[in-house]
């Protein structure tokens, strides 16, 4: 749990803001220590990036104007809490090692292997995975984990509900303003996140155009479509404008007219496509692009509607997360809280999240705290290791009951 208060005259490591409900107490005597200004939740969250973790934590009890702080030692055994924190970081290596290191000092230390079987695991480092499946074998002497397979990974953690589940429609990207070559940093995070999930991509917001900008989404676009993304839409009114700047032939550029023609190609629209390509070729006497049909036709949605749920999915409690949640997954929390109206308990399934980023814990606060007060119930399951210890570390668990994968 996240302090508000920083406290004076004595040094404090920073993991001291971790907290657990399962901790044996040490007893600390009272003492009257003038509070500083409080920080905001955010530069909390900065400090204890910032600062390395140790085994050891507090937290505090108001007693009239006195701090009474009170350690407890970590239930997570040593290495465990680092590890997570450095996957959460999308610095796998480091936490392999990490482990590994933890694993040669303390081999008898079974939630090492554990972690590490889980790591290899959403990181599809198969082979690495058998290599310490007979590793622990023989040491422990009983049957280790078992390689779960792309196709049964998807199954492999039902819970025998009936229950249909909602599957988010993935991050959302929103380009607003000027297109141009100050937007390179935004189109490749998009472009990242393409290759690991579905994505959401607004591009209503944009007002101006430029020959950079066109090219840099472009050629965004077209690689899109080659790793056959999926991928949603709200193009009209970046559509809108383009089609102006065609229209003006004596002052548009190239790269205005290949941009449009990449949207028709996305969208499916073979016709206009075509129409267009044969006016690029006879304006600026050069060859357009061919007409390649997408493996999967893009959904064009509204910038502004809010999709309704259908009844079955408002039948079910269960919503599931899938792929990274990254502090760009706003939209999944947005549907999640849609989802929320309909149920007064909610199973939030993650057995298909690879990974939470640690910025975006705060989402996961925000989106449970605002429950609170209507009194819904949330239960967390079929979080893997990493993202279980993550969202233990940071508190989420005085929100809502975590349950890891079995």
């Amino acid at each position: 749990m996240i302090v508000d208060t920083f406290i004076g005259l004595h040094e404090l490591d920073f993991s001291s803001f971790f907290s657990r409900k399962d901790k044996k107490k040490t007893e600390a005597a009272p003492a009257v220590i003038e509070a500083v200004k409080p920080k905001s939740k955010e530069q909390a969250i900065a400090a204890i990036h910032n600062s390395p973790l140790t085994e050891q934590t507090f937290e505090h009890t108001l007693v009239k104007e006195d701090i009474v702080v009170t350690e407890f030692e970590s239930s997570f055994a040593p290495g465990i809490e680092d590890a997570a924190m450095l996957y959460a970081n999308g610095r796998t290596d480091e936490a392999v090692n990490l482990l590994k290191m933890f694993i040669h000092r303390s081999p008898e230390e079974e939630s090492l292997w554990l972690m590490l079987f889980d790591l290899y695991q959403v990181s599809r480092q198969q082979q690495e995975f058998e290599q310490l499946a007979m590793e622990y074998a023989i040491k422990h002497e009983k049957s280790p984990p078992v390689w779960v397979s792309g196709d049964t990974a998807k199954v492999a953690n039902n819970n025998g509900k009936n229950n249909k589940t909602l599957v988010s429609d993935g991050q959302l990207f929103s380009l607003k303003g000027r297109l141009d070559q100050h937007m390179a940093d935004r189109i490749q995070l998009l472009q990242e996140a393409a290759s690991k999930g579905a994505i959401q991509l607004d591009l209503s917001g944009i007002t101006e155009i430029t020959a950079d900008g066109c090219t840099l989404l472009q050629a965004a676009l077209v690689k899109l479509q080659k790793q056959q993304s999926r991928l949603q839409i709200a193009s009209g009114a970046l559509v809108g404008l383009l089609q102006q700047y065609v229209a003006n032939a004596d002052t548009s550029a190239p790269e205005h007219w290949l941009l449009l023609l990449q949207l028709y190609q996305l969208q499916g629209k073979q016709t206009e496509f075509e129409d267009l390509a044969i006016a690029f070729a006879i304006h600026f006497e050069l060859s357009p692009p061919s007409w390649e049909a997408p493996a999967e036709v893009v959904q064009v949605v509204s910038a502004a509607a809010e999709p309704e749920l259908p009844a079955d999915q408002i039948e079910s409690d269960v919503f599931k997360m899938c792929g990274t949640i990254t502090s760009a997954s706003g939209a999944v929390f947005e549907q999640f809280k849609q989802f929320t109206r309909h149920h007064a308990e909610i199973e939030i399934d993650m057995s298909a999240v690879d990974r939470v980023e640690f910025a975006s814990v705060g989402l996961f606060m925000d989106a449970l705290m605002a429950l609170i007060p209507s009194g819904k119930r949330v239960t967390i399951t079929g979080a893997n290791m990493m993202v279980y210890v993550l969202l233990i570390v940071m508190g989420v668990d005085q929100m809502a009951p975590i349950m890891p994968r079995k």
